[in-house]
């Protein structure tokens, strides 16, 4: 009899702890996720424009998208934890026609561009996919 509820107290215990551990890794995987997106978030705000607007951009031209597989961290355990990275970038309407726009030197006589970027990180955890997005807008 004994031994019966000692082993039903350590399947108990077990499987609490299993409960306990997925939950951390689910917190876990969210604030990497959240770190990844701020990181995006500053380049996006910092990258030289001549860069940004040229064909090695991190983000190309709307409506192509580029998409790319990230490293987000490691769990305990070395297991890594992976992403999927879509960016693309939209011109304003009112951009002069070489910067993507249908402005003319009427309706934007300093020729002034503004481009908005668009990064989405896709992720999955516990099986469950989510998605995370930023817009930062660029103007010169």
């Amino acid at each position: 009899m004994s031994y019966a509820t000692l082993v039903i107290v350590a399947l108990l215990s077990l499987r609490a702890s299993v409960n306990v551990t997925s939950g951390q890794a689910w917190t876990v995987k969210q604030a990497m996720s959240d770190a990844y997106i701020t990181r995006e978030t500053a380049l996006a705000s910092r990258i030289p424009f001549d860069t940004l607007t040229g064909p090695s951009s991190p983000w190309v031209a709307h409506p192509s998208v580029s998409t790319s597989t990230v490293t987000l961290g490691k769990l305990p355990g070395g297991q890594s934890v992976t992403a999927t990275i879509h960016r693309t970038r939209i011109p304003d309407e009112n951009n002069l026609s070489q910067a993507g726009g249908s402005g003319t030197a009427a309706s934007n006589p300093t020729g002034t561009e503004a481009w908005k970027l668009q990064s989405l990180l896709s992720y999955t955890v516990g099986g469950k996919q989510y998605v995370k997005s930023r817009t930062v807008l660029r103007v010169r």
